[in-house]
């Protein structure tokens, strides 16, 4: 629906016209007030209005609608074009400016684009909305005290302008906490724009952040935004923060205090407000001491430092993850289980994570897939969270405890190295330099070390 606003009630009768023959539902107002009230009623998708009218001009207009529609798109229609009330009009908030005469095909498109644009962006609205739904903090697992107090600071700091630092080991969910300080701030409408620093090149990694101008070097052939750029209004989340050249650490400081940055091959700054989100599972303490990491970036990034704890320190959260990481992974590979038997529960709760929640996700993942039937056994889980871990200092540690003798223990080491080739004989020969008749004859040799030998 468009409603149309004019003083002059055979525009407004010749445009609603022009609108209800392309297909358009149009309805008019001689006055800016006829049309406020209108617009609360009737919740038009479009405004065309006047410029220049007597009671309430156009821009007296757009200002009154921040109060009621700001969302509302503006076409600005006027016999009195000029550069300086085209740029009032947009800085009102105008989508559009349209100078009298024109006509109705110039008119139809400039309204068809506005639509597209209105669509477009609640499109975005919405998919941003799933996305602060999806990464929010109530979808944070936090069963344990641990990390229900981490949440607890993450809330408070969410909505403040302060940069934040994630410390944590790998796996421990820190860019999922970024997210979410993001999706729970006053930002949550702009980008989320994450980097991994440790990801992108020496060379490269100065042009993805703050871009380049076209000419700055051979192949500049064109522009290119930076991630600064990208994330004007948003977040930007440097992951692996600890990994960041030391020569690029004052261009980054320099960026984040000055809210500006240059590209490279560029004569002038361009604003970049954004908030900064870091993350590392490196010790930057002692980066700083072996003058690998600038102090004063670090206190720069550290305005309030969160750690996560690894899953270990937090087994009142093993339990839930454990639920969540089976319907995922149920739900993506559409194989359905029933339960986990509890020789491998046992084993999901006693094994210390020490890939923390990124190697659970994966052992249940891999468990769903390899399952037989409705129920994930022992069998099913990685060798190392079963307890068949093939190391040397693994196998070591179990005979010593065990107090078992060489022969014994020969016969576990050759067994474990057989699970972890799925029982591919030749290629476990391989590994323990021995040939397939000495592998048969020593798996098949009594237990109790009584063999005779060669």
């Amino acid at each position: 629906m468009i409603l149309v606003v004019d003083d002059d009630a055979a525009m407004t009768s010749a445009l609603c016209e022009v609108l209800q023959q392309a297909g358009y539902q149009a309805l008019s107002a001689q006055s800016g007030a006829e049309a406020l009230e209108l617009i609360r009623r009737e919740a038009p998708d479009l405004l065309i209005s006047d410029l220049r009218m007597s009671e309430m001009t156009g821009h007296q207009l757009q200002l009154e609608l921040q109060a009621v529609r700001p969302e509302l798109p503006v076409i600005i229609i006027t016999a009195f074009g000029s550069i300086e009330s085209a740029v009032e009009s947009m800085k009102l908030g105008a989508h559009d400016f349209v100078t009298k005469p024109f006509s109705n095909k110039e008119l139809l498109q400039v309204i068809s684009r506005t639509l597209e644009n209105r669509r477009l962006r609640q499109e975005v609205k919405q998919l941003r909305g799933e996305l602060a739904r999806s990464y929010g903090l109530a979808n944070i697992i936090a069963g344990d005290p641990k990390m229900a107090a981490v949440l607890e600071v993450v809330e408070r700091v969410a909505d403040s302008p302060a940069t934040v630092l994630i410390t944590g080991e790998s796996g421990t969910g820190k860019d999922l906490l970024a997210r979410a300080i993001h999706f729970s701030s006053g930002r949550r409408d702009e980008s989320f724009v994450p980097i991994n620093c440790a990801a992108i090149p020496e060379n490269l990694i100065e042009s993805e952040l703050f871009g380049y101008a076209r000419g700055a070097f051979t192949d500049a052939r064109r522009a290119k935004t930076g991630l600064f750029i990208a994330a004007r209004g948003g977040t930007l989340f440097l992951d692996e923060i600890g990994e960041m050249p030391l020569a690029l650490q004052s261009k980054l400081l320099r960026a984040i205090e000055d809210k500006k940055v240059r590209p490279l091959g560029a004569t002038e700054e361009i604003p970049a407000d954004v908030r900064i989100v870091a993350a590392t599972n490196t010790d930057l303490d002692r980066a700083m001491e072996n003058g690998r990491f600038r102090s004063d970036l670090y206190y720069r990034l550290a305005t309030v430092t969160i750690t996560v704890p690894p899953l270990r320190e937090r087994p009142g959260d093993i339990p839930l993850l454990i639920k969540h990481f089976l319907s995922r992974a149920c739900a993506e590979t559409g194989r359905p289980l029933a339960n986990i038997d509890s020789a491998a529960m046992e084993r999901l709760l006693r094994y210390p994570w020490p890939g923390n929640a990124r190697e659970l996700q994966n052992a249940l993942q891999r468990g769903v897939i390899l399952a037989r039937n409705n129920t994930l056994t022992i069998s099913e889980l990685p060798p190392k969270v079963a307890g068949r871990d093939a190391s040397p200092a693994r196998i070591l540690s179990d005979a010593v405890d065990k107090r078992m003798s060489l022969d014994q223990l020969e016969r576990d080491y050759i067994r474990a190295v057989l699970e972890t080739v799925n029982g591919n004989k030749t290629e476990a020969a391989n590994i323990l330099q021995i040939d397939r008749k000495t592998l048969y004859r020593k798996l098949e040799e009594p237990s109790n070390g009584d063999s005779t030998g060669d």
